[in-house]
Parts: structure tokens; sequence; C-alpha cells
């Protein structure tokens, strides 16, 4: 095989690792129009002020007795469970601004323990407001004037996912669902699930993956063929090829570390993903979680070992030491392979076997 061959089969690797990694991204669900409206503080906030920042919409109103305690009290969750990322706010609209003047906010927010800094209410005109939640945010929203001050203004409990220009990127419950058969389990998902997309949106940028999880499976899945392409060529004493094919597959190991050591460390804040949380919707047979629990505890301890040994493996054959270069491979490429193999069934197991819904 000559060097142009190698280099088609190489280049063609390498497509298939961006066609594979790559995930379109979500360009949201229409943007928040412009409004400015006053904060419980007295000061003037407007969507201007929010650019640059991932927040979280959520409607309610003072008296409110229908859902709102339940919907604040989420916010206050989320409030706590979201400190690691100092880019998100909360912003309440008061969906009765004639009584919900910014004293009984103060009040209100008080009584949630609402950081002024990262959870905001606003008042203002209701005609603004009414037009905002449905032109922008394209919810409903109606006077009440027939029933008791409690249940006053009829409108969604959803929260609205809104990224860093405005945009929205997702509607989510904002208290549990009475009419479902488990309501705090099911409430509790889809918090999870406004977690994770806040995770990826809180460092969306055109240079990083916009799905990490299948970024790395991805990494996995072509250094294993990389590997298999490799072994094939030495064994047909293709050297040229094997070398190219083992130094590729050494450099996407070492992105995969990067990569998974980033997510990790700086999106997830070191929090795991365990297997009985990201299927508990599904609540999938217990053979099932004992396999992946097989696949993990083999693959990590595994992926600990390979890396230094295919760093001295590669380090024998590039100087000539050709002998011990092939006795240690012959324990390196099966290590490798499974370690590679491994990692996309993880991936596979905790977020394609049974997906979120």
């Amino acid at each position: 095989m000559g060097a142009p061959r190698i280099g088609r089969v190489l280049l063609a690797l390498l497509f298939l690792l961006g066609l594979l990694a790559a995930a379109p991204r979500d360009e949201g669900l229409g943007i928040v129009g412009d409004f400015v409206l006053t904060e419980r503080s007295g000061r003037s906030v407007s969507k201007a002020d929010l650019l640059g920042k991932i927040w979280i919409a959520s409607f309610e109103f003072v008296r409110c007795t229908q859902g709102c305690p339940q919907i604040s009290a989420t916010l206050a969750q989320l409030q706590s469970e979201l400190a690691p990322y100092p880019d998100v706010r909360l912003v309440t609209f008061t969906v009765d601004p004639e009584h919900d003047r910014p004293e009984e906010l103060r009040e209100y927010a008080r009584h949630y323990h609402a950081d002024p800094e990262r959870w905001l209410f606003l008042t203002g005109d209701e005609k603004t407001i009414y037009q905002l939640l449905e032109n922008s945010f394209h919810l409903p929203v109606q006077k009440n004037t027939a029933s008791d001050p409690g249940n006053a203004v009829l409108h969604s409990p959803k929260l609205v996912l809104v990224d860093r220009h405005g945009r929205i990127r997702g509607y989510f419950d904002g208290r549990p669902d009475p009419n479902s058969p488990d309501p705090e389990r099911d409430h509790q998902l889809n918090l999870r699930k406004l977690k994770a997309q806040i995770a990826a949106l809180e460092y969306d940028a055109w240079y990083l993956p916009s799905d990490f999880p299948r970024f790395n499976a991805t990494l996995n899945a072509v250094t294993a063929m990389l590997l298999v392409l490799g072994y094939a060529a030495i064994r047909r004493r293709l050297v040229r090829l094997h070398i190219a094919c083992m130094l590729m597959a050494l450099g996407l190991s070492v992105l995969f570390l990067l990569s998974y050591g980033y997510y990790h460390a700086v999106i997830k804040h070191g929090l795991t993903t365990s297997f009985a949380e990201q299927t508990s919707h599904a609540n999938p047979p217990a053979w099932v979680g004992l396999v992946y629990q097989g696949v993990l505890w083999t693959h990590t301890p595994l992926a600990g070992i390979i890396a230094p040994l295919a760093v001295i493996t590669a380090f024998l054959g590039l100087t000539g030491r050709l002998q011990r270069h092939v006795r240690l491979a012959r324990w390196t490429l099966p290590i490798w392979l499974y370690v590679a193999i491994t990692g996309v069934m993880v991936y596979w197991m905790l977020y394609r076997l049974y997906p979120l819904p």
C-alpha cells in the first residue's frame, strides 16, 4: 500500500470521526423580545442585562395558591443546585403586577431565601408582561376575576430555559404533575434534564463538542477501528500504515483523556452520572445494571493501565527495539482494544439504552 492510499484511509477515518462526533447545535425555540421591568430592589432590568447569562424564567404571583408555592420551591432547589454555575440566573415574572409591587416581591423573595444577585423578581406594566408571555415565551396568561385572590390569574407553570443570546432552549415543568403516576420522581427527572441542558449551555462554544459523552464515545470507536486496521496492516507487513494507525490511535486516546477530564472536572464539577440515576425513569431489570457495573469495573482500571502501556509500546517501536515492542504489544493491543470498545458500551448503556424521555 503506497503513501497516497495510506493517506486516503486515514483521511477517511478522520472524516468518520468528525461525522460521528458532530451533533447539530440547538438554535432554540424562538427569541425573547426586548423588555424593561422593575426588579424587587427597585432597579430596572432589561433583556440586555441578561444577555451573556443563562436564565430560567418562571411566572407566578404573590397571592397565588394554585401552584406558585410549588414553583417557587422548585426554583429554591435549583438556586442551591445550580450554585456552581456562576452565569445562571433565575428570573420570576409576576403575572399580577397590579398587586405585586416591589415591596410585596421583596417579602415573597425573602420567604424563599432568594439571592438578590442570582434570583430576580420582576414587575411592571401589565400589558407589557402579558405580551411578553404570549409573544415571546408563547405561554398563556389570563385574569380570572370571578375567582378568589389565590387564583386571580390563570398562567402556565412552565419554566423556560433561555441561553446567553436570548434564545429559548426548552420548557420544563415547574411543579410535579398531579396526573403523573409518580409525580415527585417524574418532577426530579424533569429537573435533571433541565440541569443537564444548563451544563451544556454553560460551556457552549463553537470549538467545544455540543455533546461531550457522544464525542468521547466516538473517539473510542475510531480508536478501536484504527487499532484493528493497524494490526491488520502489520500482519501484511504494511509497516508505514501500521505506524500511522497506531500513532493516530494514541493521539485520539490522549484527546479522549483531555476531553473526558474537562467534561467531568469543569462541566460536571466532579459529579458522576450513575446508571441507576440515569435510568430510574425506565426501571430496567436488575441484571442490566449488573452488566453495566461489570463492564464499567473492568473498563476503568484497564483504562488507567493502558495509558502508560501504549506510550511505552509506541516508544519501543519508534526507537527500533522491535523484539521488546512486539512482546509488549501482545498485551497492549488486546487491553487497548477492550478499553476502547467498552468505552463505547458504557456510553451506549448509560445514554442510549434507556434514553431520557
